[in-house]
């Protein structure tokens, strides 16, 4: 077990920390076991990982697993308890088996269920605590990087197979089309799914929108393409073997672009430019924020309510999209080791959004990019 969770547990007094769910939508969980479940199961970190499962996943569990112990409900009697007592009967197999495990006083996450909690609360000492694990995550090891590293190829495939849609595609209009008629955004959202379909990777909520529809950062987009507009491009997939994130955003305009949308463009890639020369070891992330405002300001572009640079710098990437540390007015420290996007935007209803994303691993004196795709708006 690593020694920042025991040193957690000691500090508090605790006995171990348990959790319960399933290892597909917790990655705390998955980060503990790296057993992949569909299916809920009970983790305890102590001193070493013992994990519970049901009788079903036990085989399973003990071949894939790095826990250093598995158990079965079954041991500790499940079925007959769901014949007495369904809505008890989980947690009091807990509480046998945590008994088992020498336990006394416990922490639990915040968000663990209600009901097992109250039933662990007739036996234990139980404190809601905010789980350490998700601090734990944000120092990536070697191999994490290496399992980024290659989500964030698969995503540079994915944008390259977009980018080739709306490259071949002409100008009619106001709208882009092709030898298939209109190029839509569900089209080139099609083109990346598959892409990364073909690589092992998944991908929820890809974001391509143009014209006014980029201008609100989160809008996936839908139909025609605009000729002569930005279009935003955001990828994000997750492997679905290794379960690790990469992240990246470009934006790319066909036809002729306006001054107006050149100097934009221009201004997203010195604030960019800023905020990556900026990322060190030991820098807080609401500093780095603030540099890439004060780029924003100097070209011209304050911040404003609703327009212009509306969001955060960036975020940790890894088991989720989002987590730990984050790079915005808020802040946390930057640590070596630490998987970060750096995404400047801005976003003018009258024009269309502009954004640029880089993935980048934190080091001692400076950060080493993991993205190699060019950034240019005329395709």
């Amino acid at each position: 077990m690593s020694t920042s969770l025991m040193s957690f547990l000691k500090e508090r007094e605790l006995d171990g920390l348990l959790l319960v769910g399933d290892s597909v939508c917790h990655p705390d969980i998955y980060y503990l076991s790296r057993f992949l479940s569909h299916d809920r199961f009970a983790l305890l970190a102590c001193e070493s990982v013992s994990i519970l499962v049901s009788s079903m996943e036990l085989s399973r569990a003990r071949k894939e697993s790095t826990a250093s112990a598995a158990f079965s409900t079954s041991e500790y009697g499940i079925m007959e308890r769901l014949k007495s007592d369904p809505r008890r009967a989980y947690g009091e197999v807990l509480t046998e088996f945590l008994k088992d495990q020498g336990m006394s006083i416990l922490a639990v996450p915040e968000g663990f269920p209600v009901g097992i909690c109250r039933v662990l609360e007739e036996r234990f000492e139980v404190s809601i605590v905010k789980s350490p694990i998700r601090e734990m995550r944000s120092i990536k090891s070697p191999g994490e990087i290496e399992a980024i590293t290659e989500a964030q190829r698969a995503c540079e495939d994915a944008m390259r197979a977009a980018e080739m849609l709306i490259a071949r595609s002409m100008p009619c209009g106001e709208i882009l089309v092709d030898d298939r008629g209109p190029l839509t955004s569900e089209r080139v959202r099609g083109a990346i799914e598959v892409s990364l379909l073909s690589r092992g990777f998944q991908a929820d909520g890809t974001i391509v929108a143009g014209g006014q529809k980029a201008a609100d950062p989160h809008a996936q987009g839908s139909g025609p393409l605009p000729a002569n507009s930005p279009i935003v491009i955001d990828i994000f997939p997750r492997s679905g073997k290794t379960r690790y994130y990469a992240d990246m955003t470009r934006t790319m305009l066909k036809g002729e672009a306006s001054l107006e949308v050149e100097e934009m463009y221009e201004a997203v890639l010195l604030a960019q430019a800023a905020g990556l020369g900026a990322l060190r070891s030991g820098i807080d992330g609401s500093e780095v924020h603030e540099i890439v405002c004060q780029s924003f300001r100097d070209m011209g572009y304050p911040e404003r309510e609703k327009v212009g640079y509306i969001h955060s710098t960036g975020h940790g990437v890894g088991l989720e999209v989002h987590e730990m540390p984050s790079i915005s007015e808020a802040g946390d420290m930057l640590l070596a080791g630490n998987v970060v996007t750096v995404e400047p935007g801005l976003y003018y209803p009258s024009v269309g959004g502009i954004r640029l994303e880089d993935l980048v691993v934190v080091e001692d004196g400076g950060c080493r990019d993991l993205t190699v795709y060019e950034r240019r708006l005329a395709v």
